[in-house]
């Protein structure tokens, strides 16, 4: 067997034990009947209310992406940016990681637009809304006591907002990015460094575009409170309590985690190994974490929104 074929089957093996295992552990810690009894005395209105703003984030993610990318490429029109955003949500439920989602959206638009604009709106999307999670998750933490967060927890915040700094400075800096492009040239293939100046010049384009990047960021303000928000009412629906400060300062950095190990579908296993070690901290009982868990997967569903792009392109495609 080729060395390739075994790396491929090993990533399997290891993307579907991180999926699997986190999952089947929360369940197998969790008696049946009590997350029955649980899920049956959830907040029906809190879960609905949940499922319609993961829609409202979707439409707003196409919307963040589109402010970038309209900067440059004035003839496209919002609702594309947002359609071709739904189509990807719609890919990510069996793509390999979370970061392809980025990358078939960006293909998609690809096609018609210029690849260097829409790549390097794509990686200041990302980025922005790394810088946008950490500081929300700092704001969360201004309000919650010491005593309640773990040891280093908040120089361990600070050391991740000048990471994330330094990234967005160094994407807008070609002296800072020359040293590595030199050491990349004599290594990479010519075809690939073509590829990463085109996206090095697109990104370096932003660097003047102030009102554009904080129209951006205060979107993806708007995105992440959301989705924290979401979080809360799925943790109220299964508690009755809230939890929103503490949502607002752990959420963000689970779902940095979640992101940032692009080995699962939309952070699969790993979002919620990483939730349920958060909801001990709140004092849930196994059956809760079960339940959380249970109605979440649930809402992860809501991607399937983003298939009726796909259906209504496949109509509007003349036939062969």
């Amino acid at each position: 067997m080729q060395k390739t074929s075994v790396k491929k089957i090993a990533l399997f093996i290891l993307r579907a034990v991180l999926v699997i295992g986190p999952i089947a552990w929360i369940y197998a810690r969790a008696d049946a009947r009590t997350i029955v009894a649980t899920l049956a005395s959830a907040s029906v209105p809190a879960v609905a209310c949940a499922t319609a703003l993961l829609i409202v984030t979707m439409v707003l993610q196409g919307v963040k992406w589109w402010v970038l990318i309209h900067r440059f490429v004035p003839d496209l029109g919002v609702g594309t940016a947002v359609s071709v955003h739904f189509e990807s949500n719609f890919y990510s439920i069996v793509l390999p990681s979370a970061l392809a989602q980025d990358v078939v959206k960006s293909v998609i638009l690809s096609r018609s637009h210029s690849p260097q604009i829409i790549w390097a709106s794509t990686w200041m999307a990302k980025l922005i809304g790394f810088f946008t999670l950490i500081i929300l998750s700092v704001a969360g933490t201004l309000y919650l006591e010491s005593e309640s967060l773990p040891a280093g927890f908040r120089p361990s915040l600070i050391i991740a907002v000048v990471g994330i700094m330094t990234m967005i400075a160094a994407s807008f800096s070609k002296r800072i990015t020359r040293p590595l492009r030199a050491a990349a040239v004599r290594l990479a293939d010519p075809k690939i460094m073509a590829s990463v100046e085109k996206l090095r010049d697109g990104i370096y384009a932003f660097k003047h575009e102030r009102a554009t990047l904080l129209q951006t960021f205060l979107i993806s303000v708007v995105i992440q409170l959301l989705l924290v928000f979401n979080v809360s009412l799925v943790v109220y629906a299964v508690s009755g309590n809230f939890f929103l400060i503490e949502c607002l300062a752990f959420v963000p950095l689970v779902e940095i985690m979640a992101i940032s190990l692009p080995l699962t579908p939309g952070g699969l296993g790993i979002r919620e190994a990483l939730m349920a070690l958060l909801f001990t901290r709140f004092g849930f009982s196994e059956g809760q974490t079960a339940s959380y868990v249970t109605i979440s997967l649930m809402l992860s569903m809501t991607r399937l929104v983003g298939g009726i792009p796909v259906i209504l392109k496949s109509f509007r495609r003349p036939p062969p």
